[in-house]
């Protein structure tokens, strides 16, 4: 069975509500759905998401944003919880700090003509709040959704209050690896790689070499996201070599947002390096660390 096993609503960043990004995976062909928004996921969400997919398999998923050595990094993870206290805590202690941070960058756009407050830039499926949505909606008011543009003058902004990118999300990758195991869930280390992506590597991702991810299997990690648009071919080859080193699972997605003018095209049913068992793959995994818990 095939899963896109990275793809994002408006619950984020995402375009998309949590019904048409489900109906967007069926029109697509997949035969199994997951939904891995950035830092939330709830029992609202998964409900409506469950109820959408039908008799479609649905895996509830997060994709942390967590830091290590001062470098951003994605975790995502899969089987989650939704209703686990700890992840509840966690995702209140996300958004409050997020929401902080956007009101100073929007206050300091003022002059230069943003006109929009926070209430502006809330979800309409759950009420959530994700400061992606202020770097959108700066760059169309501003900016006409001029990518290197966009990137530069918010990094800009970042320095002239202070902060890095990596400020908003200042939690350790082990932390966030423990969350997810405390909410029932495993840990996938999402696109390690993207040296030829600008925007990750202006934003201060963590380009992965072997001895981070060395660190991350010390501290409980499951798997690596071998297969995405931002890695090259020699990317995925050396993820991979590296996931049979230490015996992770291999997991494959398009993160997708929807059709967006800043992040980019929709991904989903074009991006086609998805194995055809990668649903059996996961249950198997998921299956084989119940029995060893």
């Amino acid at each position: 069975m095939r899963l896109d096993a990275h793809c994002h609503t408006d619950c984020s960043d995402g375009n998309l509500s949590i019904e048409e990004r489900i109906e967007l995976i069926r029109r697509c062909g997949f035969d199994a759905a997951t939904i891995t928004d950035h830092d939330f996921i709830s029992e609202e969400q998964v409900r409506r998401a469950r109820t959408a997919a039908g008799d479609l398999p649905f895996i509830p998923g997060i994709e942390l944003t967590l830091s290590y050595q001062g470098a951003v990094v994605h975790l995502l993870g899969y089987y989650i919880d939704s209703s686990n206290v700890e992840l509840k805590r966690h995702i209140a202690r996300v958004q409050n700090l997020d929401q902080a941070y956007t009101s100073m960058l929007i206050e300091l756009f003022r002059p230069r003509g943003v006109t929009f407050g926070l209430e502006d830039l809330i979800s309409t499926s759950l009420h959530t709040h994700y400061s992606m949505r202020f770097i959108k909606r700066m760059s169309c008011e501003l900016y006409s959704y001029n990518k290197k543009h966009t990137i530069a003058i918010f990094l800009r902004a970042l320095s002239f209050l202070g902060m890095r990118y990596a400020d908003f999300s200042p939690w350790p990758v082990r932390e966030g690896i423990d969350l997810i195991h405390s909410a029932g869930g495993y840990a996938v280390l999402a696109h390690p790689g993207g040296a030829g992506n600008r925007i990750m590597r202006g934003l201060g991702f963590l380009l992965h070499e072997e001895s981070h991810i060395h660190q991350y299997v010390d501290w409980g990690l499951d798997g690596i996201e071998v297969a995405c648009p931002s890695h090259s071919g020699g990317e995925k080859l050396f993820y991979s070599r590296i996931a049979d080193q230490y015996n992770l699972i291999k997991t494959a997605g398009s993160d997708c947002h929807g059709n967006d003018p800043l992040i980019g095209a929709s991904s989903m049913g074009t991006f086609s390096d998805i194995p055809e068992d990668l649903y059996e793959r996961m249950f198997t995994y998921n299956q084989l660390q119940k029995c060893i818990v």
